[in-house]
């Protein structure tokens, strides 16, 4: 018989790490017997995390492996959700000793209580994306026990330890062009599409203006070529103007 675990151990120390460091805890989920069950922690006792999700005293966990040889989990000791976090239940009378499993524990990514099963733990917010077929322009989150999501960009690395719960949105950024509020629903755009942009939004300029960035410092920056492509920040501010403008 394993002995009890230590007092908190598997049930604060990931609050306890992120709150430390001044940061809110990510969500955690796990998917079991493809079904998804909100968890409110990364480590958990194995016996706990069956009764939060209703399965009697008669079955135990199994962790899905990429592999027939996946790994059956003795009811007192303690999962960390980040070593992998989709599961099967068996009868407790089929349960055997098993050998550590050498291939890769599967990963679900959770994104809106929708979820992907992976088993390649390191992503990026573009990649990620593509597991859940979703276009460059939305913006993913990572889902924190706090209002304040984080944004992912599409280059920056994810990797499942750290959480496992995303939430998506659809990019909303507004800009100015000629102190006009002009808004977009995507970052990566050329200065033409600037200009068409504002046009449709009644900005009270032509396709034929040319376009300057406005620098920090307020002043106007060269003139933009309309197939130069620009990623463009909140707040960022344009002047458009007529080509023989001068001023």
């Amino acid at each position: 018989m394993q002995p009890p675990p230590k007092e908190n151990e598997g049930h604060g120390s990931a609050m306890a790490e992120h709150a430390s460091n001044c940061r809110p805890a990510p969500k955690w989920a796990a998917v079991i017997e493809d079904r998804l069950f909100p968890m409110p922690r990364q480590k958990f006792v194995a016996r706990d995390i069956l009764d939060q999700t209703a399965f009697g005293p008669d079955v135990v966990l199994q962790r899905d492996h990429n592999s027939s040889n996946d790994v059956v989990i003795d009811d007192g000791q303690i999962i960390n959700l980040g070593d992998g976090n989709v599961f099967r239940v068996i009868p407790r009378c089929e349960a055997k000793p098993s050998s550590e499993c050498v291939e890769p524990a599967k990963r679900a990514f959770v994104l809106d209580d929708e979820w992907k099963v992976t088993v390649i733990p390191a992503q990026t917010g573009r990649t990620l994306k593509r597991l859940f077929d979703l276009p460059d322009e939305v913006e993913l989150l990572r889902d924190y026990e706090s209002p304040n999501d984080v944004v992912i960009a599409n280059d920056e690395h994810v990797h499942h330890a750290e959480g496992c719960v995303f939430t998506a949105r659809k990019l909303v950024l507004t800009i100015k062009v000629n102190n006009n509020p002009v808004r977009f629903t995507k970052r990566r755009v050329t200065a033409l599409e600037i200009k068409q942009t504002a046009i449709a939004q009644g900005v009270q300029i032509g396709e034929d203006f040319v376009l300057h960035a406005i620098t920090p410092d307020g002043n106007q920056g060269p003139a933009i070529p309309d197939d130069k492509k620009l990623v463009l920040k909140p707040c960022d501010e344009f002047r458009c103007v007529a080509a023989d403008d001068n001023s």
